[in-house]
Parts: C-alpha cells; sequence; structure tokens
C-alpha cells in the first residue's frame, strides 16, 4: 500500500532518487522509471541489488525510505563481488541513514517483519543450543583441567616416589660406608692420635640457614675459632684452618708469631722460637661468597631427653612451677630470676671432645658465678658450687654411649645451672644447653695451655704451669721459685676490616694480678683509640669498672678464705697441760 507523502523540493533530473515504501518498489512511478530508463545498461545487477534492498527492508519492516540513485549505482562493483549487502551498504544509498538507524538499533525490530516469529523461534533455539553447548564446554574444560592436574599430580607423586627411594637407597649406601669408616677410625683411633696427622677444621656455629640470616658478623663470631690452630701444640699434628673470609697477610704475620712462641714457652728463652709455617695453613675459599657454608651434624632429640634427666625437681611446695624451669632455661635467659633471690646460682660450661671410641675428654670448664649480696657477705658456709663430679660424669657417659650408637663425633659445649637451697644446703643441677661447636671458651682455653706449657684439671678445677727451671747442676729451692713465671697478656685477632672485635688473654701467677693487668690493658687500649671528646662513658669504661668490682669481691674472699683457714688451724692446736 502506497503511504503518500508531502511533496518535497524538486531534485536535479540527474540524481534519479525514487522512494521505496514497506519494502516494496513501485514499478510504475515516474521516478523508478527515469531511473531504470537511464541506467537500462546495467539493470540486471541493479535489479538483484533492489531485491536485496528489499528484502532488508522487509525483514526490519521500515516503512518509507528514499534511495539514492547515484550511491546506489556507486555500490553495484562491491555488491557483485561480495554478492550480498551489510547494514552499513543500506545506509550509504539512504537519503536519511540516521533515522533509519535509530529504526534498526530499536529490540526487537527484526522480528517485526516478514517472518519475524520463525525467526524469533530460530533466534531461541539457537541461543538456548548455544547455552546448552557453553555449559556442557566449561564442564568439559573443568573437568580436562582437572583431569591434567590429577595426572600431573600422580606423575609427580610417581617421579617423588622414585627419587625418594633413589635417595634413600643412596643414603643408607653412604650410612653403611659412614658405618664401615666410623669403625676403622674407632678401632684405630689409637694409633691415629698418635701418629702424624692432619686436621681440616672448618668453623661453624652449627646454626641453621634461617638463624644465620639475622646473625650480625657472623664470619667473625665463627673466626673465634682460631684456637684450633693451637692443636699444632702435638708435634705429630698440622692444622688447615679453613677460614671464612680472606685473612691479610699482616694478621696471618700476627699468628704465625704467637704459635712460634712455644719454643720460648718449652725452654724458658725469649729468643728461643721455632718457625711453624709449615705445621699449619689458613685458607679462604674462592668461592666462599657463592657456596653456602656446611653445616655441623645435628645431636638427636634423644641427647636433649638425655639432659632433661638431670634437671632434678625441688620442693614442689616452695617452687610448684619447677617443670617449666626447663623452657626457661633453653633461652639462657632468666635464669636468676627463675630462682628465689636467696639462692645462690652458677652458670657452668663444660667443653668436651668425644673421639670416635665414644670416649669423652673434658678440655675445659668456665664457671660464671651469680648470687645476691647479703649471701656473699654473710659469712654462710655453701656447698661446693660448682658440679658434683659424679653426676658430670654420668652425664658425659650417656652423651658419649648415645653418640657412640650413632657414630657421633666432635666437639660438645654444655651449659649447666648448679642452684643451692639455702633451706636444705642441697645442690640441684639443670643442663641448659648443647651445642655442637668448637667455642670460644674452648678456644682460648687451648691459646692459653699452648702459649703457657701448662695442664689444666678439669675434675679439681686446677690449671698448673710448672715453673722453668734450666739445666742447673745444683740449685736452691729459694733459686727455683724465684725463677720467672710465664705470664703476659696475648690479644687475639680475627679480622682485618672492621677491627671491632678482639680477644685478650691475660696470663699470671694470682687472680688479682691478672685482673689488674687486664684492666690496665683495657684502659689503655681505651687511651689509645679514642679521641679527646670520647673519654666519657663508654663500653671500655663500663668494662673496667665490672673489673673493679670483681676486683673488690675477689679480695674479700681472699680475706674470709684466710679467716677460715686460721679458724681451722686454730681449732687443731692441741689444748694447753691443766
Amino acid at each position: 500500500m502506497k503511504i503518500p507523502t508531502p511533496s518535497r523540493a524538486t531534485k536535479a533530473p540527474w540524481e534519479f532518487d525514487f522512494c521505496i515504501y514497506n519494502g516494496i518498489i513501485d514499478k510504475t512511478s515516474p521516478d523508478f522509471l527515469a531511473f531504470k530508463q537511464h541506467f537500462h545498461l546495467a539493470w540486471g545487477s541493479i535489479f538483484s541489488l533492489l531485491e536485496h534492498i528489499e528484502k532488508f527492508l522487509k525483514d526490519y519492516a521500515i516503512p518509507e525510505v528514499k534511495i539514492k540513485g547515484n550511491s546506489l549505482v556507486t555500490l553495484l562493483p562491491e555488491f557483485e563481488l561480495k554478492n550480498r549487502l551489510t547494514r552499513y551498504d543500506l545506509l550509504s544509498v539512504i537519503e536519511d541513514p540516521v533515522h533509519i538507524q535509530m529504526m534498526l538499533n530499536v529490540p526487537g525490530q527484526r522480528y517485526k517483519g516478514q517472518d519475524g516469529k520463525l525467526e524469533a523461534v530460530i533466534k531461541i533455539q539457537a541461543t538456548w543450543k548455544c547455552y546448552r553447548a557453553r555449559q556442557f564446554f566449561l564442564a568439559y574444560r573443568k573437568q580436562k583441567w582437572a583431569s591434567g592436574v590429577i595426572a600431573i599430580a600422580w606423575l609427580l607423586h610417581c617421579h617423588k616416589t622414585r627419587l625418594r627411594k633413589i635417595l634413600m637407597e643412596s643414603r643408607q649406601r653412604h650410612l653403611e660406608n659412614f658405618r664401615i669408616r666410623a669403625k676403622h677410625l674407632a678401632a684405630n683411633w689409637n694409633r691415629i692420635r698418635t701418629s702424624r696427622r692432619t686436621i681440616i677444621h672448618i668453623p661453624s656455629l652449627g646454626y641453621s640457614q634461617p638463624v644465620r640470616k639475622h646473625i650480625a658478623d657472623m664470619d667473625t663470631q665463627q673466626n673465634m675459632q682460631l684456637g684450633r690452630l693451637c692443636d699444632i701444640f702435638d708435634d705429630n699434628v698440622s692444622v688447615i684452618y679453613i677460614c671464612s673470609h680472606h685473612m691479610d697477610d699482616e694478621l696471618l704475620l700476627y699468628y704465625h708469631k704467637i704459635l712460634s712462641l712455644q719454643a720460648a714457652v718449652k725452654s724458658g728463652n725469649p729468643e728461643a722460637r721455632s718457625d711453624l709455617q709449615d705445621r699449619f695453613k689458613v685458607i679462604t675459599p674462592e668461592a666462599v661468597n657463592i657456596f653456602t657454608e656446611p653445616a655441623l651434624v645435628k645431636i638427636s632429640e634423644e641427647l636433649a631427653g638425655i639432659l632433661a634427666q638431670h634437671a632434678q625437681p625441688v620442693n614442689e611446695k616452695r617452687f610448684p612451677t619447677w617443670r617449666k624451669f626447663l623452657q626457661t632455661f633453653l633461652s639462657q635467659g632468666g635464669v636468676i630470676e627463675a630462682f628465689p633471690p636467696a639462692g645462690s646460682v652458677t652458670n657452668l660450661t663444660v667443653d668436651m671432645l668425644i673421639e670416635p671410641n665414644g670416649v669423652i675428654r673434658i678440655l675445659s670448664t668456665g664457671d660464671q658465678f651469680h648470687a645476691d649480696g647479703p649471701l656473699i657477705s654473710s659469712g654462710t658456709t655453701l656447698p661446693q658450687t660448682s658440679v658434683d663430679p659424679q653426676v658430670l660424669h654420668s652425664m658425659c657417659l650417656q652423651i658419649g654411649n648415645a653418640c657412640k650408637m650413632r657414630d657421633v663425633v666432635g666437639y660438645f659445649s654444655i651449659d649447666l645451672v648448679t642452684f643451692i637451697d639455702p633451706v636444705t644446703m642441697e645442690q640441684q643441677v639443670w643442663a641448659t644447653d648443647l651445642d655442637l661447636s668448637y667455642s670460644d671458651q674452648l678456644a682460648l682455653t687451648q691459646l692459653t695451655l699452648y702459649l703457657t706449657n701448662g695442664h689444666l684439671d678439669c675434675g679439681l678445677s686446677t690449671f698448673e704451669v710448672p715453673r722453668f727451671v734450666p739445666k742447673k747442676e745444683k740449685m736452691s729451692r729459694l733459686e727455683i721459685l724465684a725463677m720467672p713465671d710465664r705470664q703476659g697478656t696475648v690479644f687475639i685477632f680475627f679480622e682485618h676490616l672492621k677491627r671491632d672485635k678482639l680477644g685478650m688473654l691475660t696470663i699470671g701467677e694470682d687472680l688479682q694480678g691478672v685482673l689488674v693487668t687486664f684492666a690496665r690493658n683495657l684502659f689503655i687500649i681505651h687511651q689509645e683509640i679514642s679521641s679527646p671528646n670520647m673519654q666519657g662513658e663508654t663500653n671500655f669504661k663500663t668494662t673496667i669498672g665490672d673489673v673493679e668490682t670483681i676486683l673488690g669481691v675477689t679480695e674479700e674472699n681472699k680475706i674470709r678464705f684466710e679467716e677460715e683457714q686460721q679458724s681451722k688451724d686454730n681449732k687443731t692446736l692441741p689444748e694447753p697441760d691443766k
């Protein structure tokens, strides 16, 4: 049905525009006839294009459009090439494309035209089938991903199981070889110990990697084990020390001079020195900053259980929480606070060497005495504050047996705490720590033995240094006693870069003299390294004050000891005859 339209302005005859109403071309209209007459040579292609335009307009129920003839003819080459009409092509030949575009964008416009219901049904079916297919695809993809994960996990499990089996077999072979070598070492240890041998020492504190990462100057702390060089005290021993950082020639020369004093110590002649450069070597690996440091073998938890057996319970009524003491002691903190102020607490560190045959050799002991002021000056007689030898022997025996069963050898450091109950006067012992390492206390002890040619009796807690007796036919006792003893000060340097840590070992005839020398050395060092504006309170001044306090305590203890000895002597004197 033709819809009348208002008359419009007259167009030029060469534009050849015509209208299409409801998707049907009025083939009798003058505009269309003029258009057909002008382009009759290409009418076949134009007719096909017009059919596509009519179908498109019917599908979308467009009531009226005006076709620009020239634009239609311009579209022919592209239409002949593609043989299809797009929405953009339609809009390019329409006079008012914006209005038509708005109609095409109306939702559901397609289903208002011809075969609209059929197209709607087809669209609904296609959408539903697409949705079902999409859901099936997602489920299939999820299952495929899950099956892939399961397959990879199974393959990794099989690979891990196979690798674990290979590692277990390899580990078992290594353990068997180690046990064979350990048994051979234990069987021949007495011969090896007295034969020419070389000791390779790798300094390590035995800490795990996470702990080492948070320790400042870890290399310097490990290098405090330099005392291992003193093992050349045995003429059959040579030492190779693997240093964790480079030591310059000046520092090496210093240790060469210290270790060369052994001959002078034995002979009593300060000028007599021996060249021991062939007896020890200090080596720093070139790749020390690339490879992680080797860790020492860790003791099993059973050894901790052995130590726990010596944590003897105290009076439950006075100390109901004694079972928590071990947990407190594990951190080395709060040891004094855990006990009543009326008691006496002694920290004792015992260094020992477990040999391949399970024999334990006590190498050094160090005491740090702590007690409250009134108890020291009260004159109360207390039991021996060091560890009972039987208790220490029993503990060492159990540790030695456990290590022998597991073929564990090496240096051990055990921290012990003794508590004296002021009421019962009983001594109780706790083992608070067990380290498999070469401690700095042991290093200084070995250096002391090396430089004095002395003898340390850990059972009696005595250190004896023989006096030098020259080879003279006749010599009085007074002349022998007047001979100078082995005494002096030795400094231990650990690195040459920061130079902020050093050890000082002072050797003398009595404790008071050694402490005085120690304090004087600290004061001299403080004066040398401090500027005029640094003469106030420093760690040197604090340490000197602590040493002076200890000097006062030792003098008081000395006076008390002399009074007790005099009292005992008076009691033993015979009574006069009546």
